[in-house]
C-alpha cells in the first residue's frame, strides 16, 4: 500500500501499489496515476437489486434451464453473498475496412462419362469488399477478474456520475484500477481489429489486404455491482454471479435431475452410434465406387457434425450448465 494525496480536496489515503488509476474515497475525484490527469468521466451503476430480489431472479431464470429439478425454488440457501463494484472501461470505437481476399469456389467439368465420374475442383476468385462497424467495447480494469467478467457486456443506460458514499452505504467493496486508459484502448482497437477480420472472412476464405481506420471518440471509466452468491441445494454447492444494477444473470451453476442426466448421455451415445455409422458408410461408397469427392466429403462432414453434437450432449449430462440470461 502507498500513501497518496487527492489533488482536488488534500485528503490522504492509502492505495494498493498495483494501482493504475485512485478514486478519492472523500470527493470522488478519479485520477490517472501516471499522467497524475483527474478523470471527469466516471460513472457508477446504483445498485438496484438486494440479496432477496437477486435470489428470486436467480431460481426464476435457473428453473427454466431444462432438467432443473423443481424443489430448486424451496430448498435453496445462500450461505455467502459479496457484493463488488467491479470497474470496467468502456471504449467506444468507430471502424471502416475495405478489403481484398480469396474465395474458392468449385468448377465442374464440362464432360460427364458415367455420373460416378462426376470431378470437381477448385478455383480462386479475387473478391473484396467493405466493412463498418461502431461498437462500445467494455474493457475490465481490475486485478483478479472472473473468467465469467472478462467479456461482459456492461449495460449503461442509467449509469450516474460516481460517488463513493453510493458504495459505502450498500456495503459493496470496489476493485482496485490496473488497467488504465491508454491500455484499454489498446485492448479495444485491438479487438475491433480482430471483429473487422472475422467479419471480412465471412465473404472470403483468405485476405490478402485490409486498409482499416479506426477512431475512439469516447471512453469513460464505470463501477458495477456484482453479487457474487455462493447457495446450497441438497448436499452440493454452487455459484453465481448476478449484475446488482440490471438484475442479469452473468453466470450460474444449477443441479439437474438424474433422469434428465441419464436421457441426455443416451442421447449423446445415440448420435454418435448412428452418426458415425451413416459416415463411415458414406466414406466407403465414396472410395468403393465414386471419386472420393462428393459422397466420401459428405460423409465426412455429417460424421463430425453428428460427433460435434453427441459431445455437446456428454457435456451437458456430465458438467453444470452455466449461462448468461440474454438482455431483452
Amino acid at each position: 500500500m502507498n500513501e497518496y494525496k487527492c489533488p482536488h480536496c488534500d485528503g490522504p489515503f492509502e492505495i494498493p501499489s498495483i494501482s493504475s488509476t485512485v478514486v478519492c474515497p472523500y470527493c470522488s475525484t478519479t485520477v490517472q496515476l501516471k499522467t497524475g490527469e483527474i478523470l471527469k468521466e466516471h460513472y457508477i451503476m446504483r445498485l438496484q437489486y438486494s440479496v432477496d430480489q437477486i435470489k428470486e431472479r436467480m431460481l426464476s431464470w435457473a428453473l427454466k434451464q431444462l432438467g432443473v429439478p423443481k424443489a430448486l425454488e424451496n430448498k435453496t440457501e445462500i450461505i455467502e453473498s459479496r457484493l463488488v463494484f467491479w470497474p470496467f472501461w468502456v471504449v467506444e470505437v468507430e471502424a471502416v475496412a475495405d478489403y481484398r481476399g480469396i474465395q474458392k469456389k468449385p468448377r465442374f467439368g464440362e464432360t460427364i462419362q458415367k455420373i460416378h465420374s462426376l470431378r470437381s475442383n477448385w478455383v480462386d476468385v479475387h473478391e473484396g469488399g467493405h466493412v463498418d462497424i461502431e461498437r462500445d467495447i467494455c474493457v475490465p480494469a481490475g486485478k483478479d477478474v472472473p473468467e465469467h467478467l472478462e467479456h461482459y457486456k456492461v449495460p449503461t443506460r442509467r449509469k450516474e456520475f460516481f460517488q463513493h458514499d453510493l458504495v459505502m452505504d450498500v456495503g459493496g467493496e470496489m476493485q482496485p484500477i490496473v488497467i488504465d486508459r491508454s491500455k484499454a484502448i489498446i485492448r479495444a482497437r485491438k479487438e475491433m481489429e480482430d471483429r473487422l477480420e472475422e467479419e471480412a472472412k465471412e465473404e472470403v476464405d483468405k485476405i490478402i489486404k485490409m486498409d482499416s481506420e479506426l477512431q475512439v471518440p469516447a471512453v469513460f471509466l464505470i463501477h458495477v455491482p456484482v453479487w457474487h452468491i455462493t447457495y446450497s441445494y441438497s448436499v452440493r454447492t454452487y455459484d453465481a454471479l448476478i449484475d446488482g444494477a440490471s438484475g442479469r444473470v452473468i453466470y450460474l451453476e444449477y443441479p439437474r435431475k438424474l433422469a434428465f442426466r441419464a436421457m441426455t448421455l443416451f442421447g449423446g451415445l445415440l448420435h454418435l452410434v448412428i452418426g458415425g455409422g451413416i459416415g463411415l458408410l458414406l466414406v466407403y461408397i465414396g472410395i468403393a465406387y465414386f471419386d472420393m469427392i462428393f459422397p466420401t466429403t459428405f460423409g465426412i462432414v455429417f460424421g463430425l457434425g453428428m460427433l460435434a453434437f453427441s459431445l455437446r450432449f456428454f457435456r451437458t449430462a456430465m458438467s453444470l450448465k452455466a449461462g448468461e440470461e440474454m438482455p431483452e
